[in-house]
């Protein structure tokens, strides 16, 4: 019997589905896609807003001779970029300021390269706002040389710079303070002069954190690897940094001497994050004058009999002179540096050495004054500069070897002069040290 029309058009049109039940599958997948659209956009703008990076902008001055970034020739300043390869001469010296121009121009590191350094400039990092949470960030790898390194204090957030040497030694410092590297092909030294710093060994995980006043070296031995520490070479000025201005004015004695006026002035001022000494005579004159700082240990002076190493380390930047080289007897130069001491045999003597910055090889003016035995060097002005003596002990001909230091001298002569001084150390120690690099 045959089924009415209705019933068979009834079962035609009904769906094969529950219309209700799609639907709510269509709002549930709708709502599950909306919130992980919520999600990820969350995610990402936190990610953007609090965790993601810029670079710190790296500028290369040249102190003295010529750099080389990247096969290119530089005789004052440059821009670094990621990638970029850095090399000093022998005779050169160049620093790298690493600058937070989100922050007002902040300096937060300086790192020299010493004569005779390469290495690899990888990257730096900052947070993008100033709300983000991240550290500064500083990566340089392939060290083969030497470097000074000064993280400045009082920054706003933590730092962490990074040193890879040719072998893949890591030197990790990890806050504001002042230190030494040294890098061969096979090893890797650290001196922490003030800070916190570690020395991890190629292909391991784990290093040894060097103490401040203490150096590490990487010590191969066999199939051994270890990271051998021990006291930092002993800095026979206490307040060589000028942080203290109490403790500066009980060790530093300052004056001017000038055959007529103006008079210069000395002072105490913070520049680069640092605290300097400056020296500076200007107001047109025509005559020569000096700005003398002195440290003295004593009548007597210091017994230094029993050390075999002897270094003076001075970090300056020459902003100003108005003579040409040193002036015509070769005594004034913009600075000076003098050690006073006695030899074996009593007798009291000078170690004198000078630095400028206006050269003029036409004028043929002497390099060197009446009682210096070495010529005066030429650095780049409105640089700084750190010259260190190696050891002062294998200057000295037999029976002139000092005995005992007297005093300590920094000054400027000449004109007119601007002069920044922030570091004088003289840093005594054995050569037969186990941490000393060969």
């Amino acid at each position: 019997m045959l089924k009415p029309a209705a019933t068979v058009t009834e079962q035609v049109l009904r769906p094969s589905y529950d219309p209700q039940r799609r639907a709510w599958g269509i709002l549930l997948l709708s709502f599950a896609a909306f919130c992980a659209i919520c999600v990820v956009a969350g995610v990402s703008i936190s990610y953007f807003l609090f965790q993601s990076t810029v670079s710190l902008e790296s500028l290369l001055r040249v102190g003295r001779g010529t750099g080389v970034v990247s096969g290119q020739a530089v005789y004052s300043e440059r821009v670094l970029v990621l990638g970029d390869t850095l090399s000093t001469d022998g005779q050169s010296q160049a620093t790298i300021f690493f600058t937070d121009t989100q922050s007002e121009n902040r300096l937060i590191a300086m790192v020299t390269l010493k004569g005779g350094t390469e290495m690899s400039f990888r990257r730096t990092l900052r947070p993008r706002f100033d709300w983000g949470s991240s550290s500064y960030g500083i990566e340089l790898e392939r060290l083969s040389g030497e470097l000074d390194v000064f993280v400045m204090p009082f920054l706003q957030r933590d730092v962490r710079l990074t040193i890879r040497t040719v072998p893949g030694d890591l030197i990790d410092i990890q806050s504001s303070g002042q230190y030494r590297i040294s890098a061969t092909e096979t090893r890797a030294r650290v001196e922490n002069v003030n800070g916190s710093a570690s020395l991890i060994p190629a292909n391991q995980n784990v290093g040894r954190s060097i103490p401040a006043n203490n150096q590490g070296i990487v010590n191969y031995t066999g199939d051994a690897t270890s990271v051998l520490t021990s006291p930092a070479k002993v800095n026979l000025i206490t307040s060589s940094t000028f942080e203290d201005p109490d403790v500066i004015a009980q060790s530093w004695v300052c004056s001017n001497r000038e055959d007529t006026p103006p008079s210069g002035r000395y002072y105490l001022e913070r520049t680069n994050g640092r605290m300097v000494m400056r020296m500076l005579r200007a107001d047109g004159a025509t005559s020569n004058g000096e700005t003398r700082c002195l440290t003295s240990f004593g009548q007597y002076g210091l017994d230094v009999a029993a050390y075999t190493y002897l270094e003076l380390r001075v970090m300056f930047n020459i902003q100003y002179q108005s003579l040409e080289v040193c002036g015509t007897q070769g005594s004034e130069c913009p600075l000076m540096l003098r050690i006073d001491y006695r030899d074996q045999q009593g007798a009291s003597r000078q170690w004198i050495h000078g630095f400028y910055s206006r050269p003029n090889p036409q004028l043929n003016y002497p390099l060197y004054c009446l009682s210096c035995t070495q010529e005066h060097e030429l650095v780049n002005a409105s640089t700084w500069y750190t010259y260190d003596t190696g050891n002062l002990l294998s200057f000295f001909a037999p029976g002139e070897r000092p005995i005992s230091i007297v005093n300590v001298q920094f000054y400027a002569s000449g004109h007119q002069y601007d002069v920044l001084v922030s570091d004088v150390s003289l840093l005594a120690g054995s050569t037969d040290d186990p941490t000393a690099l060969n």
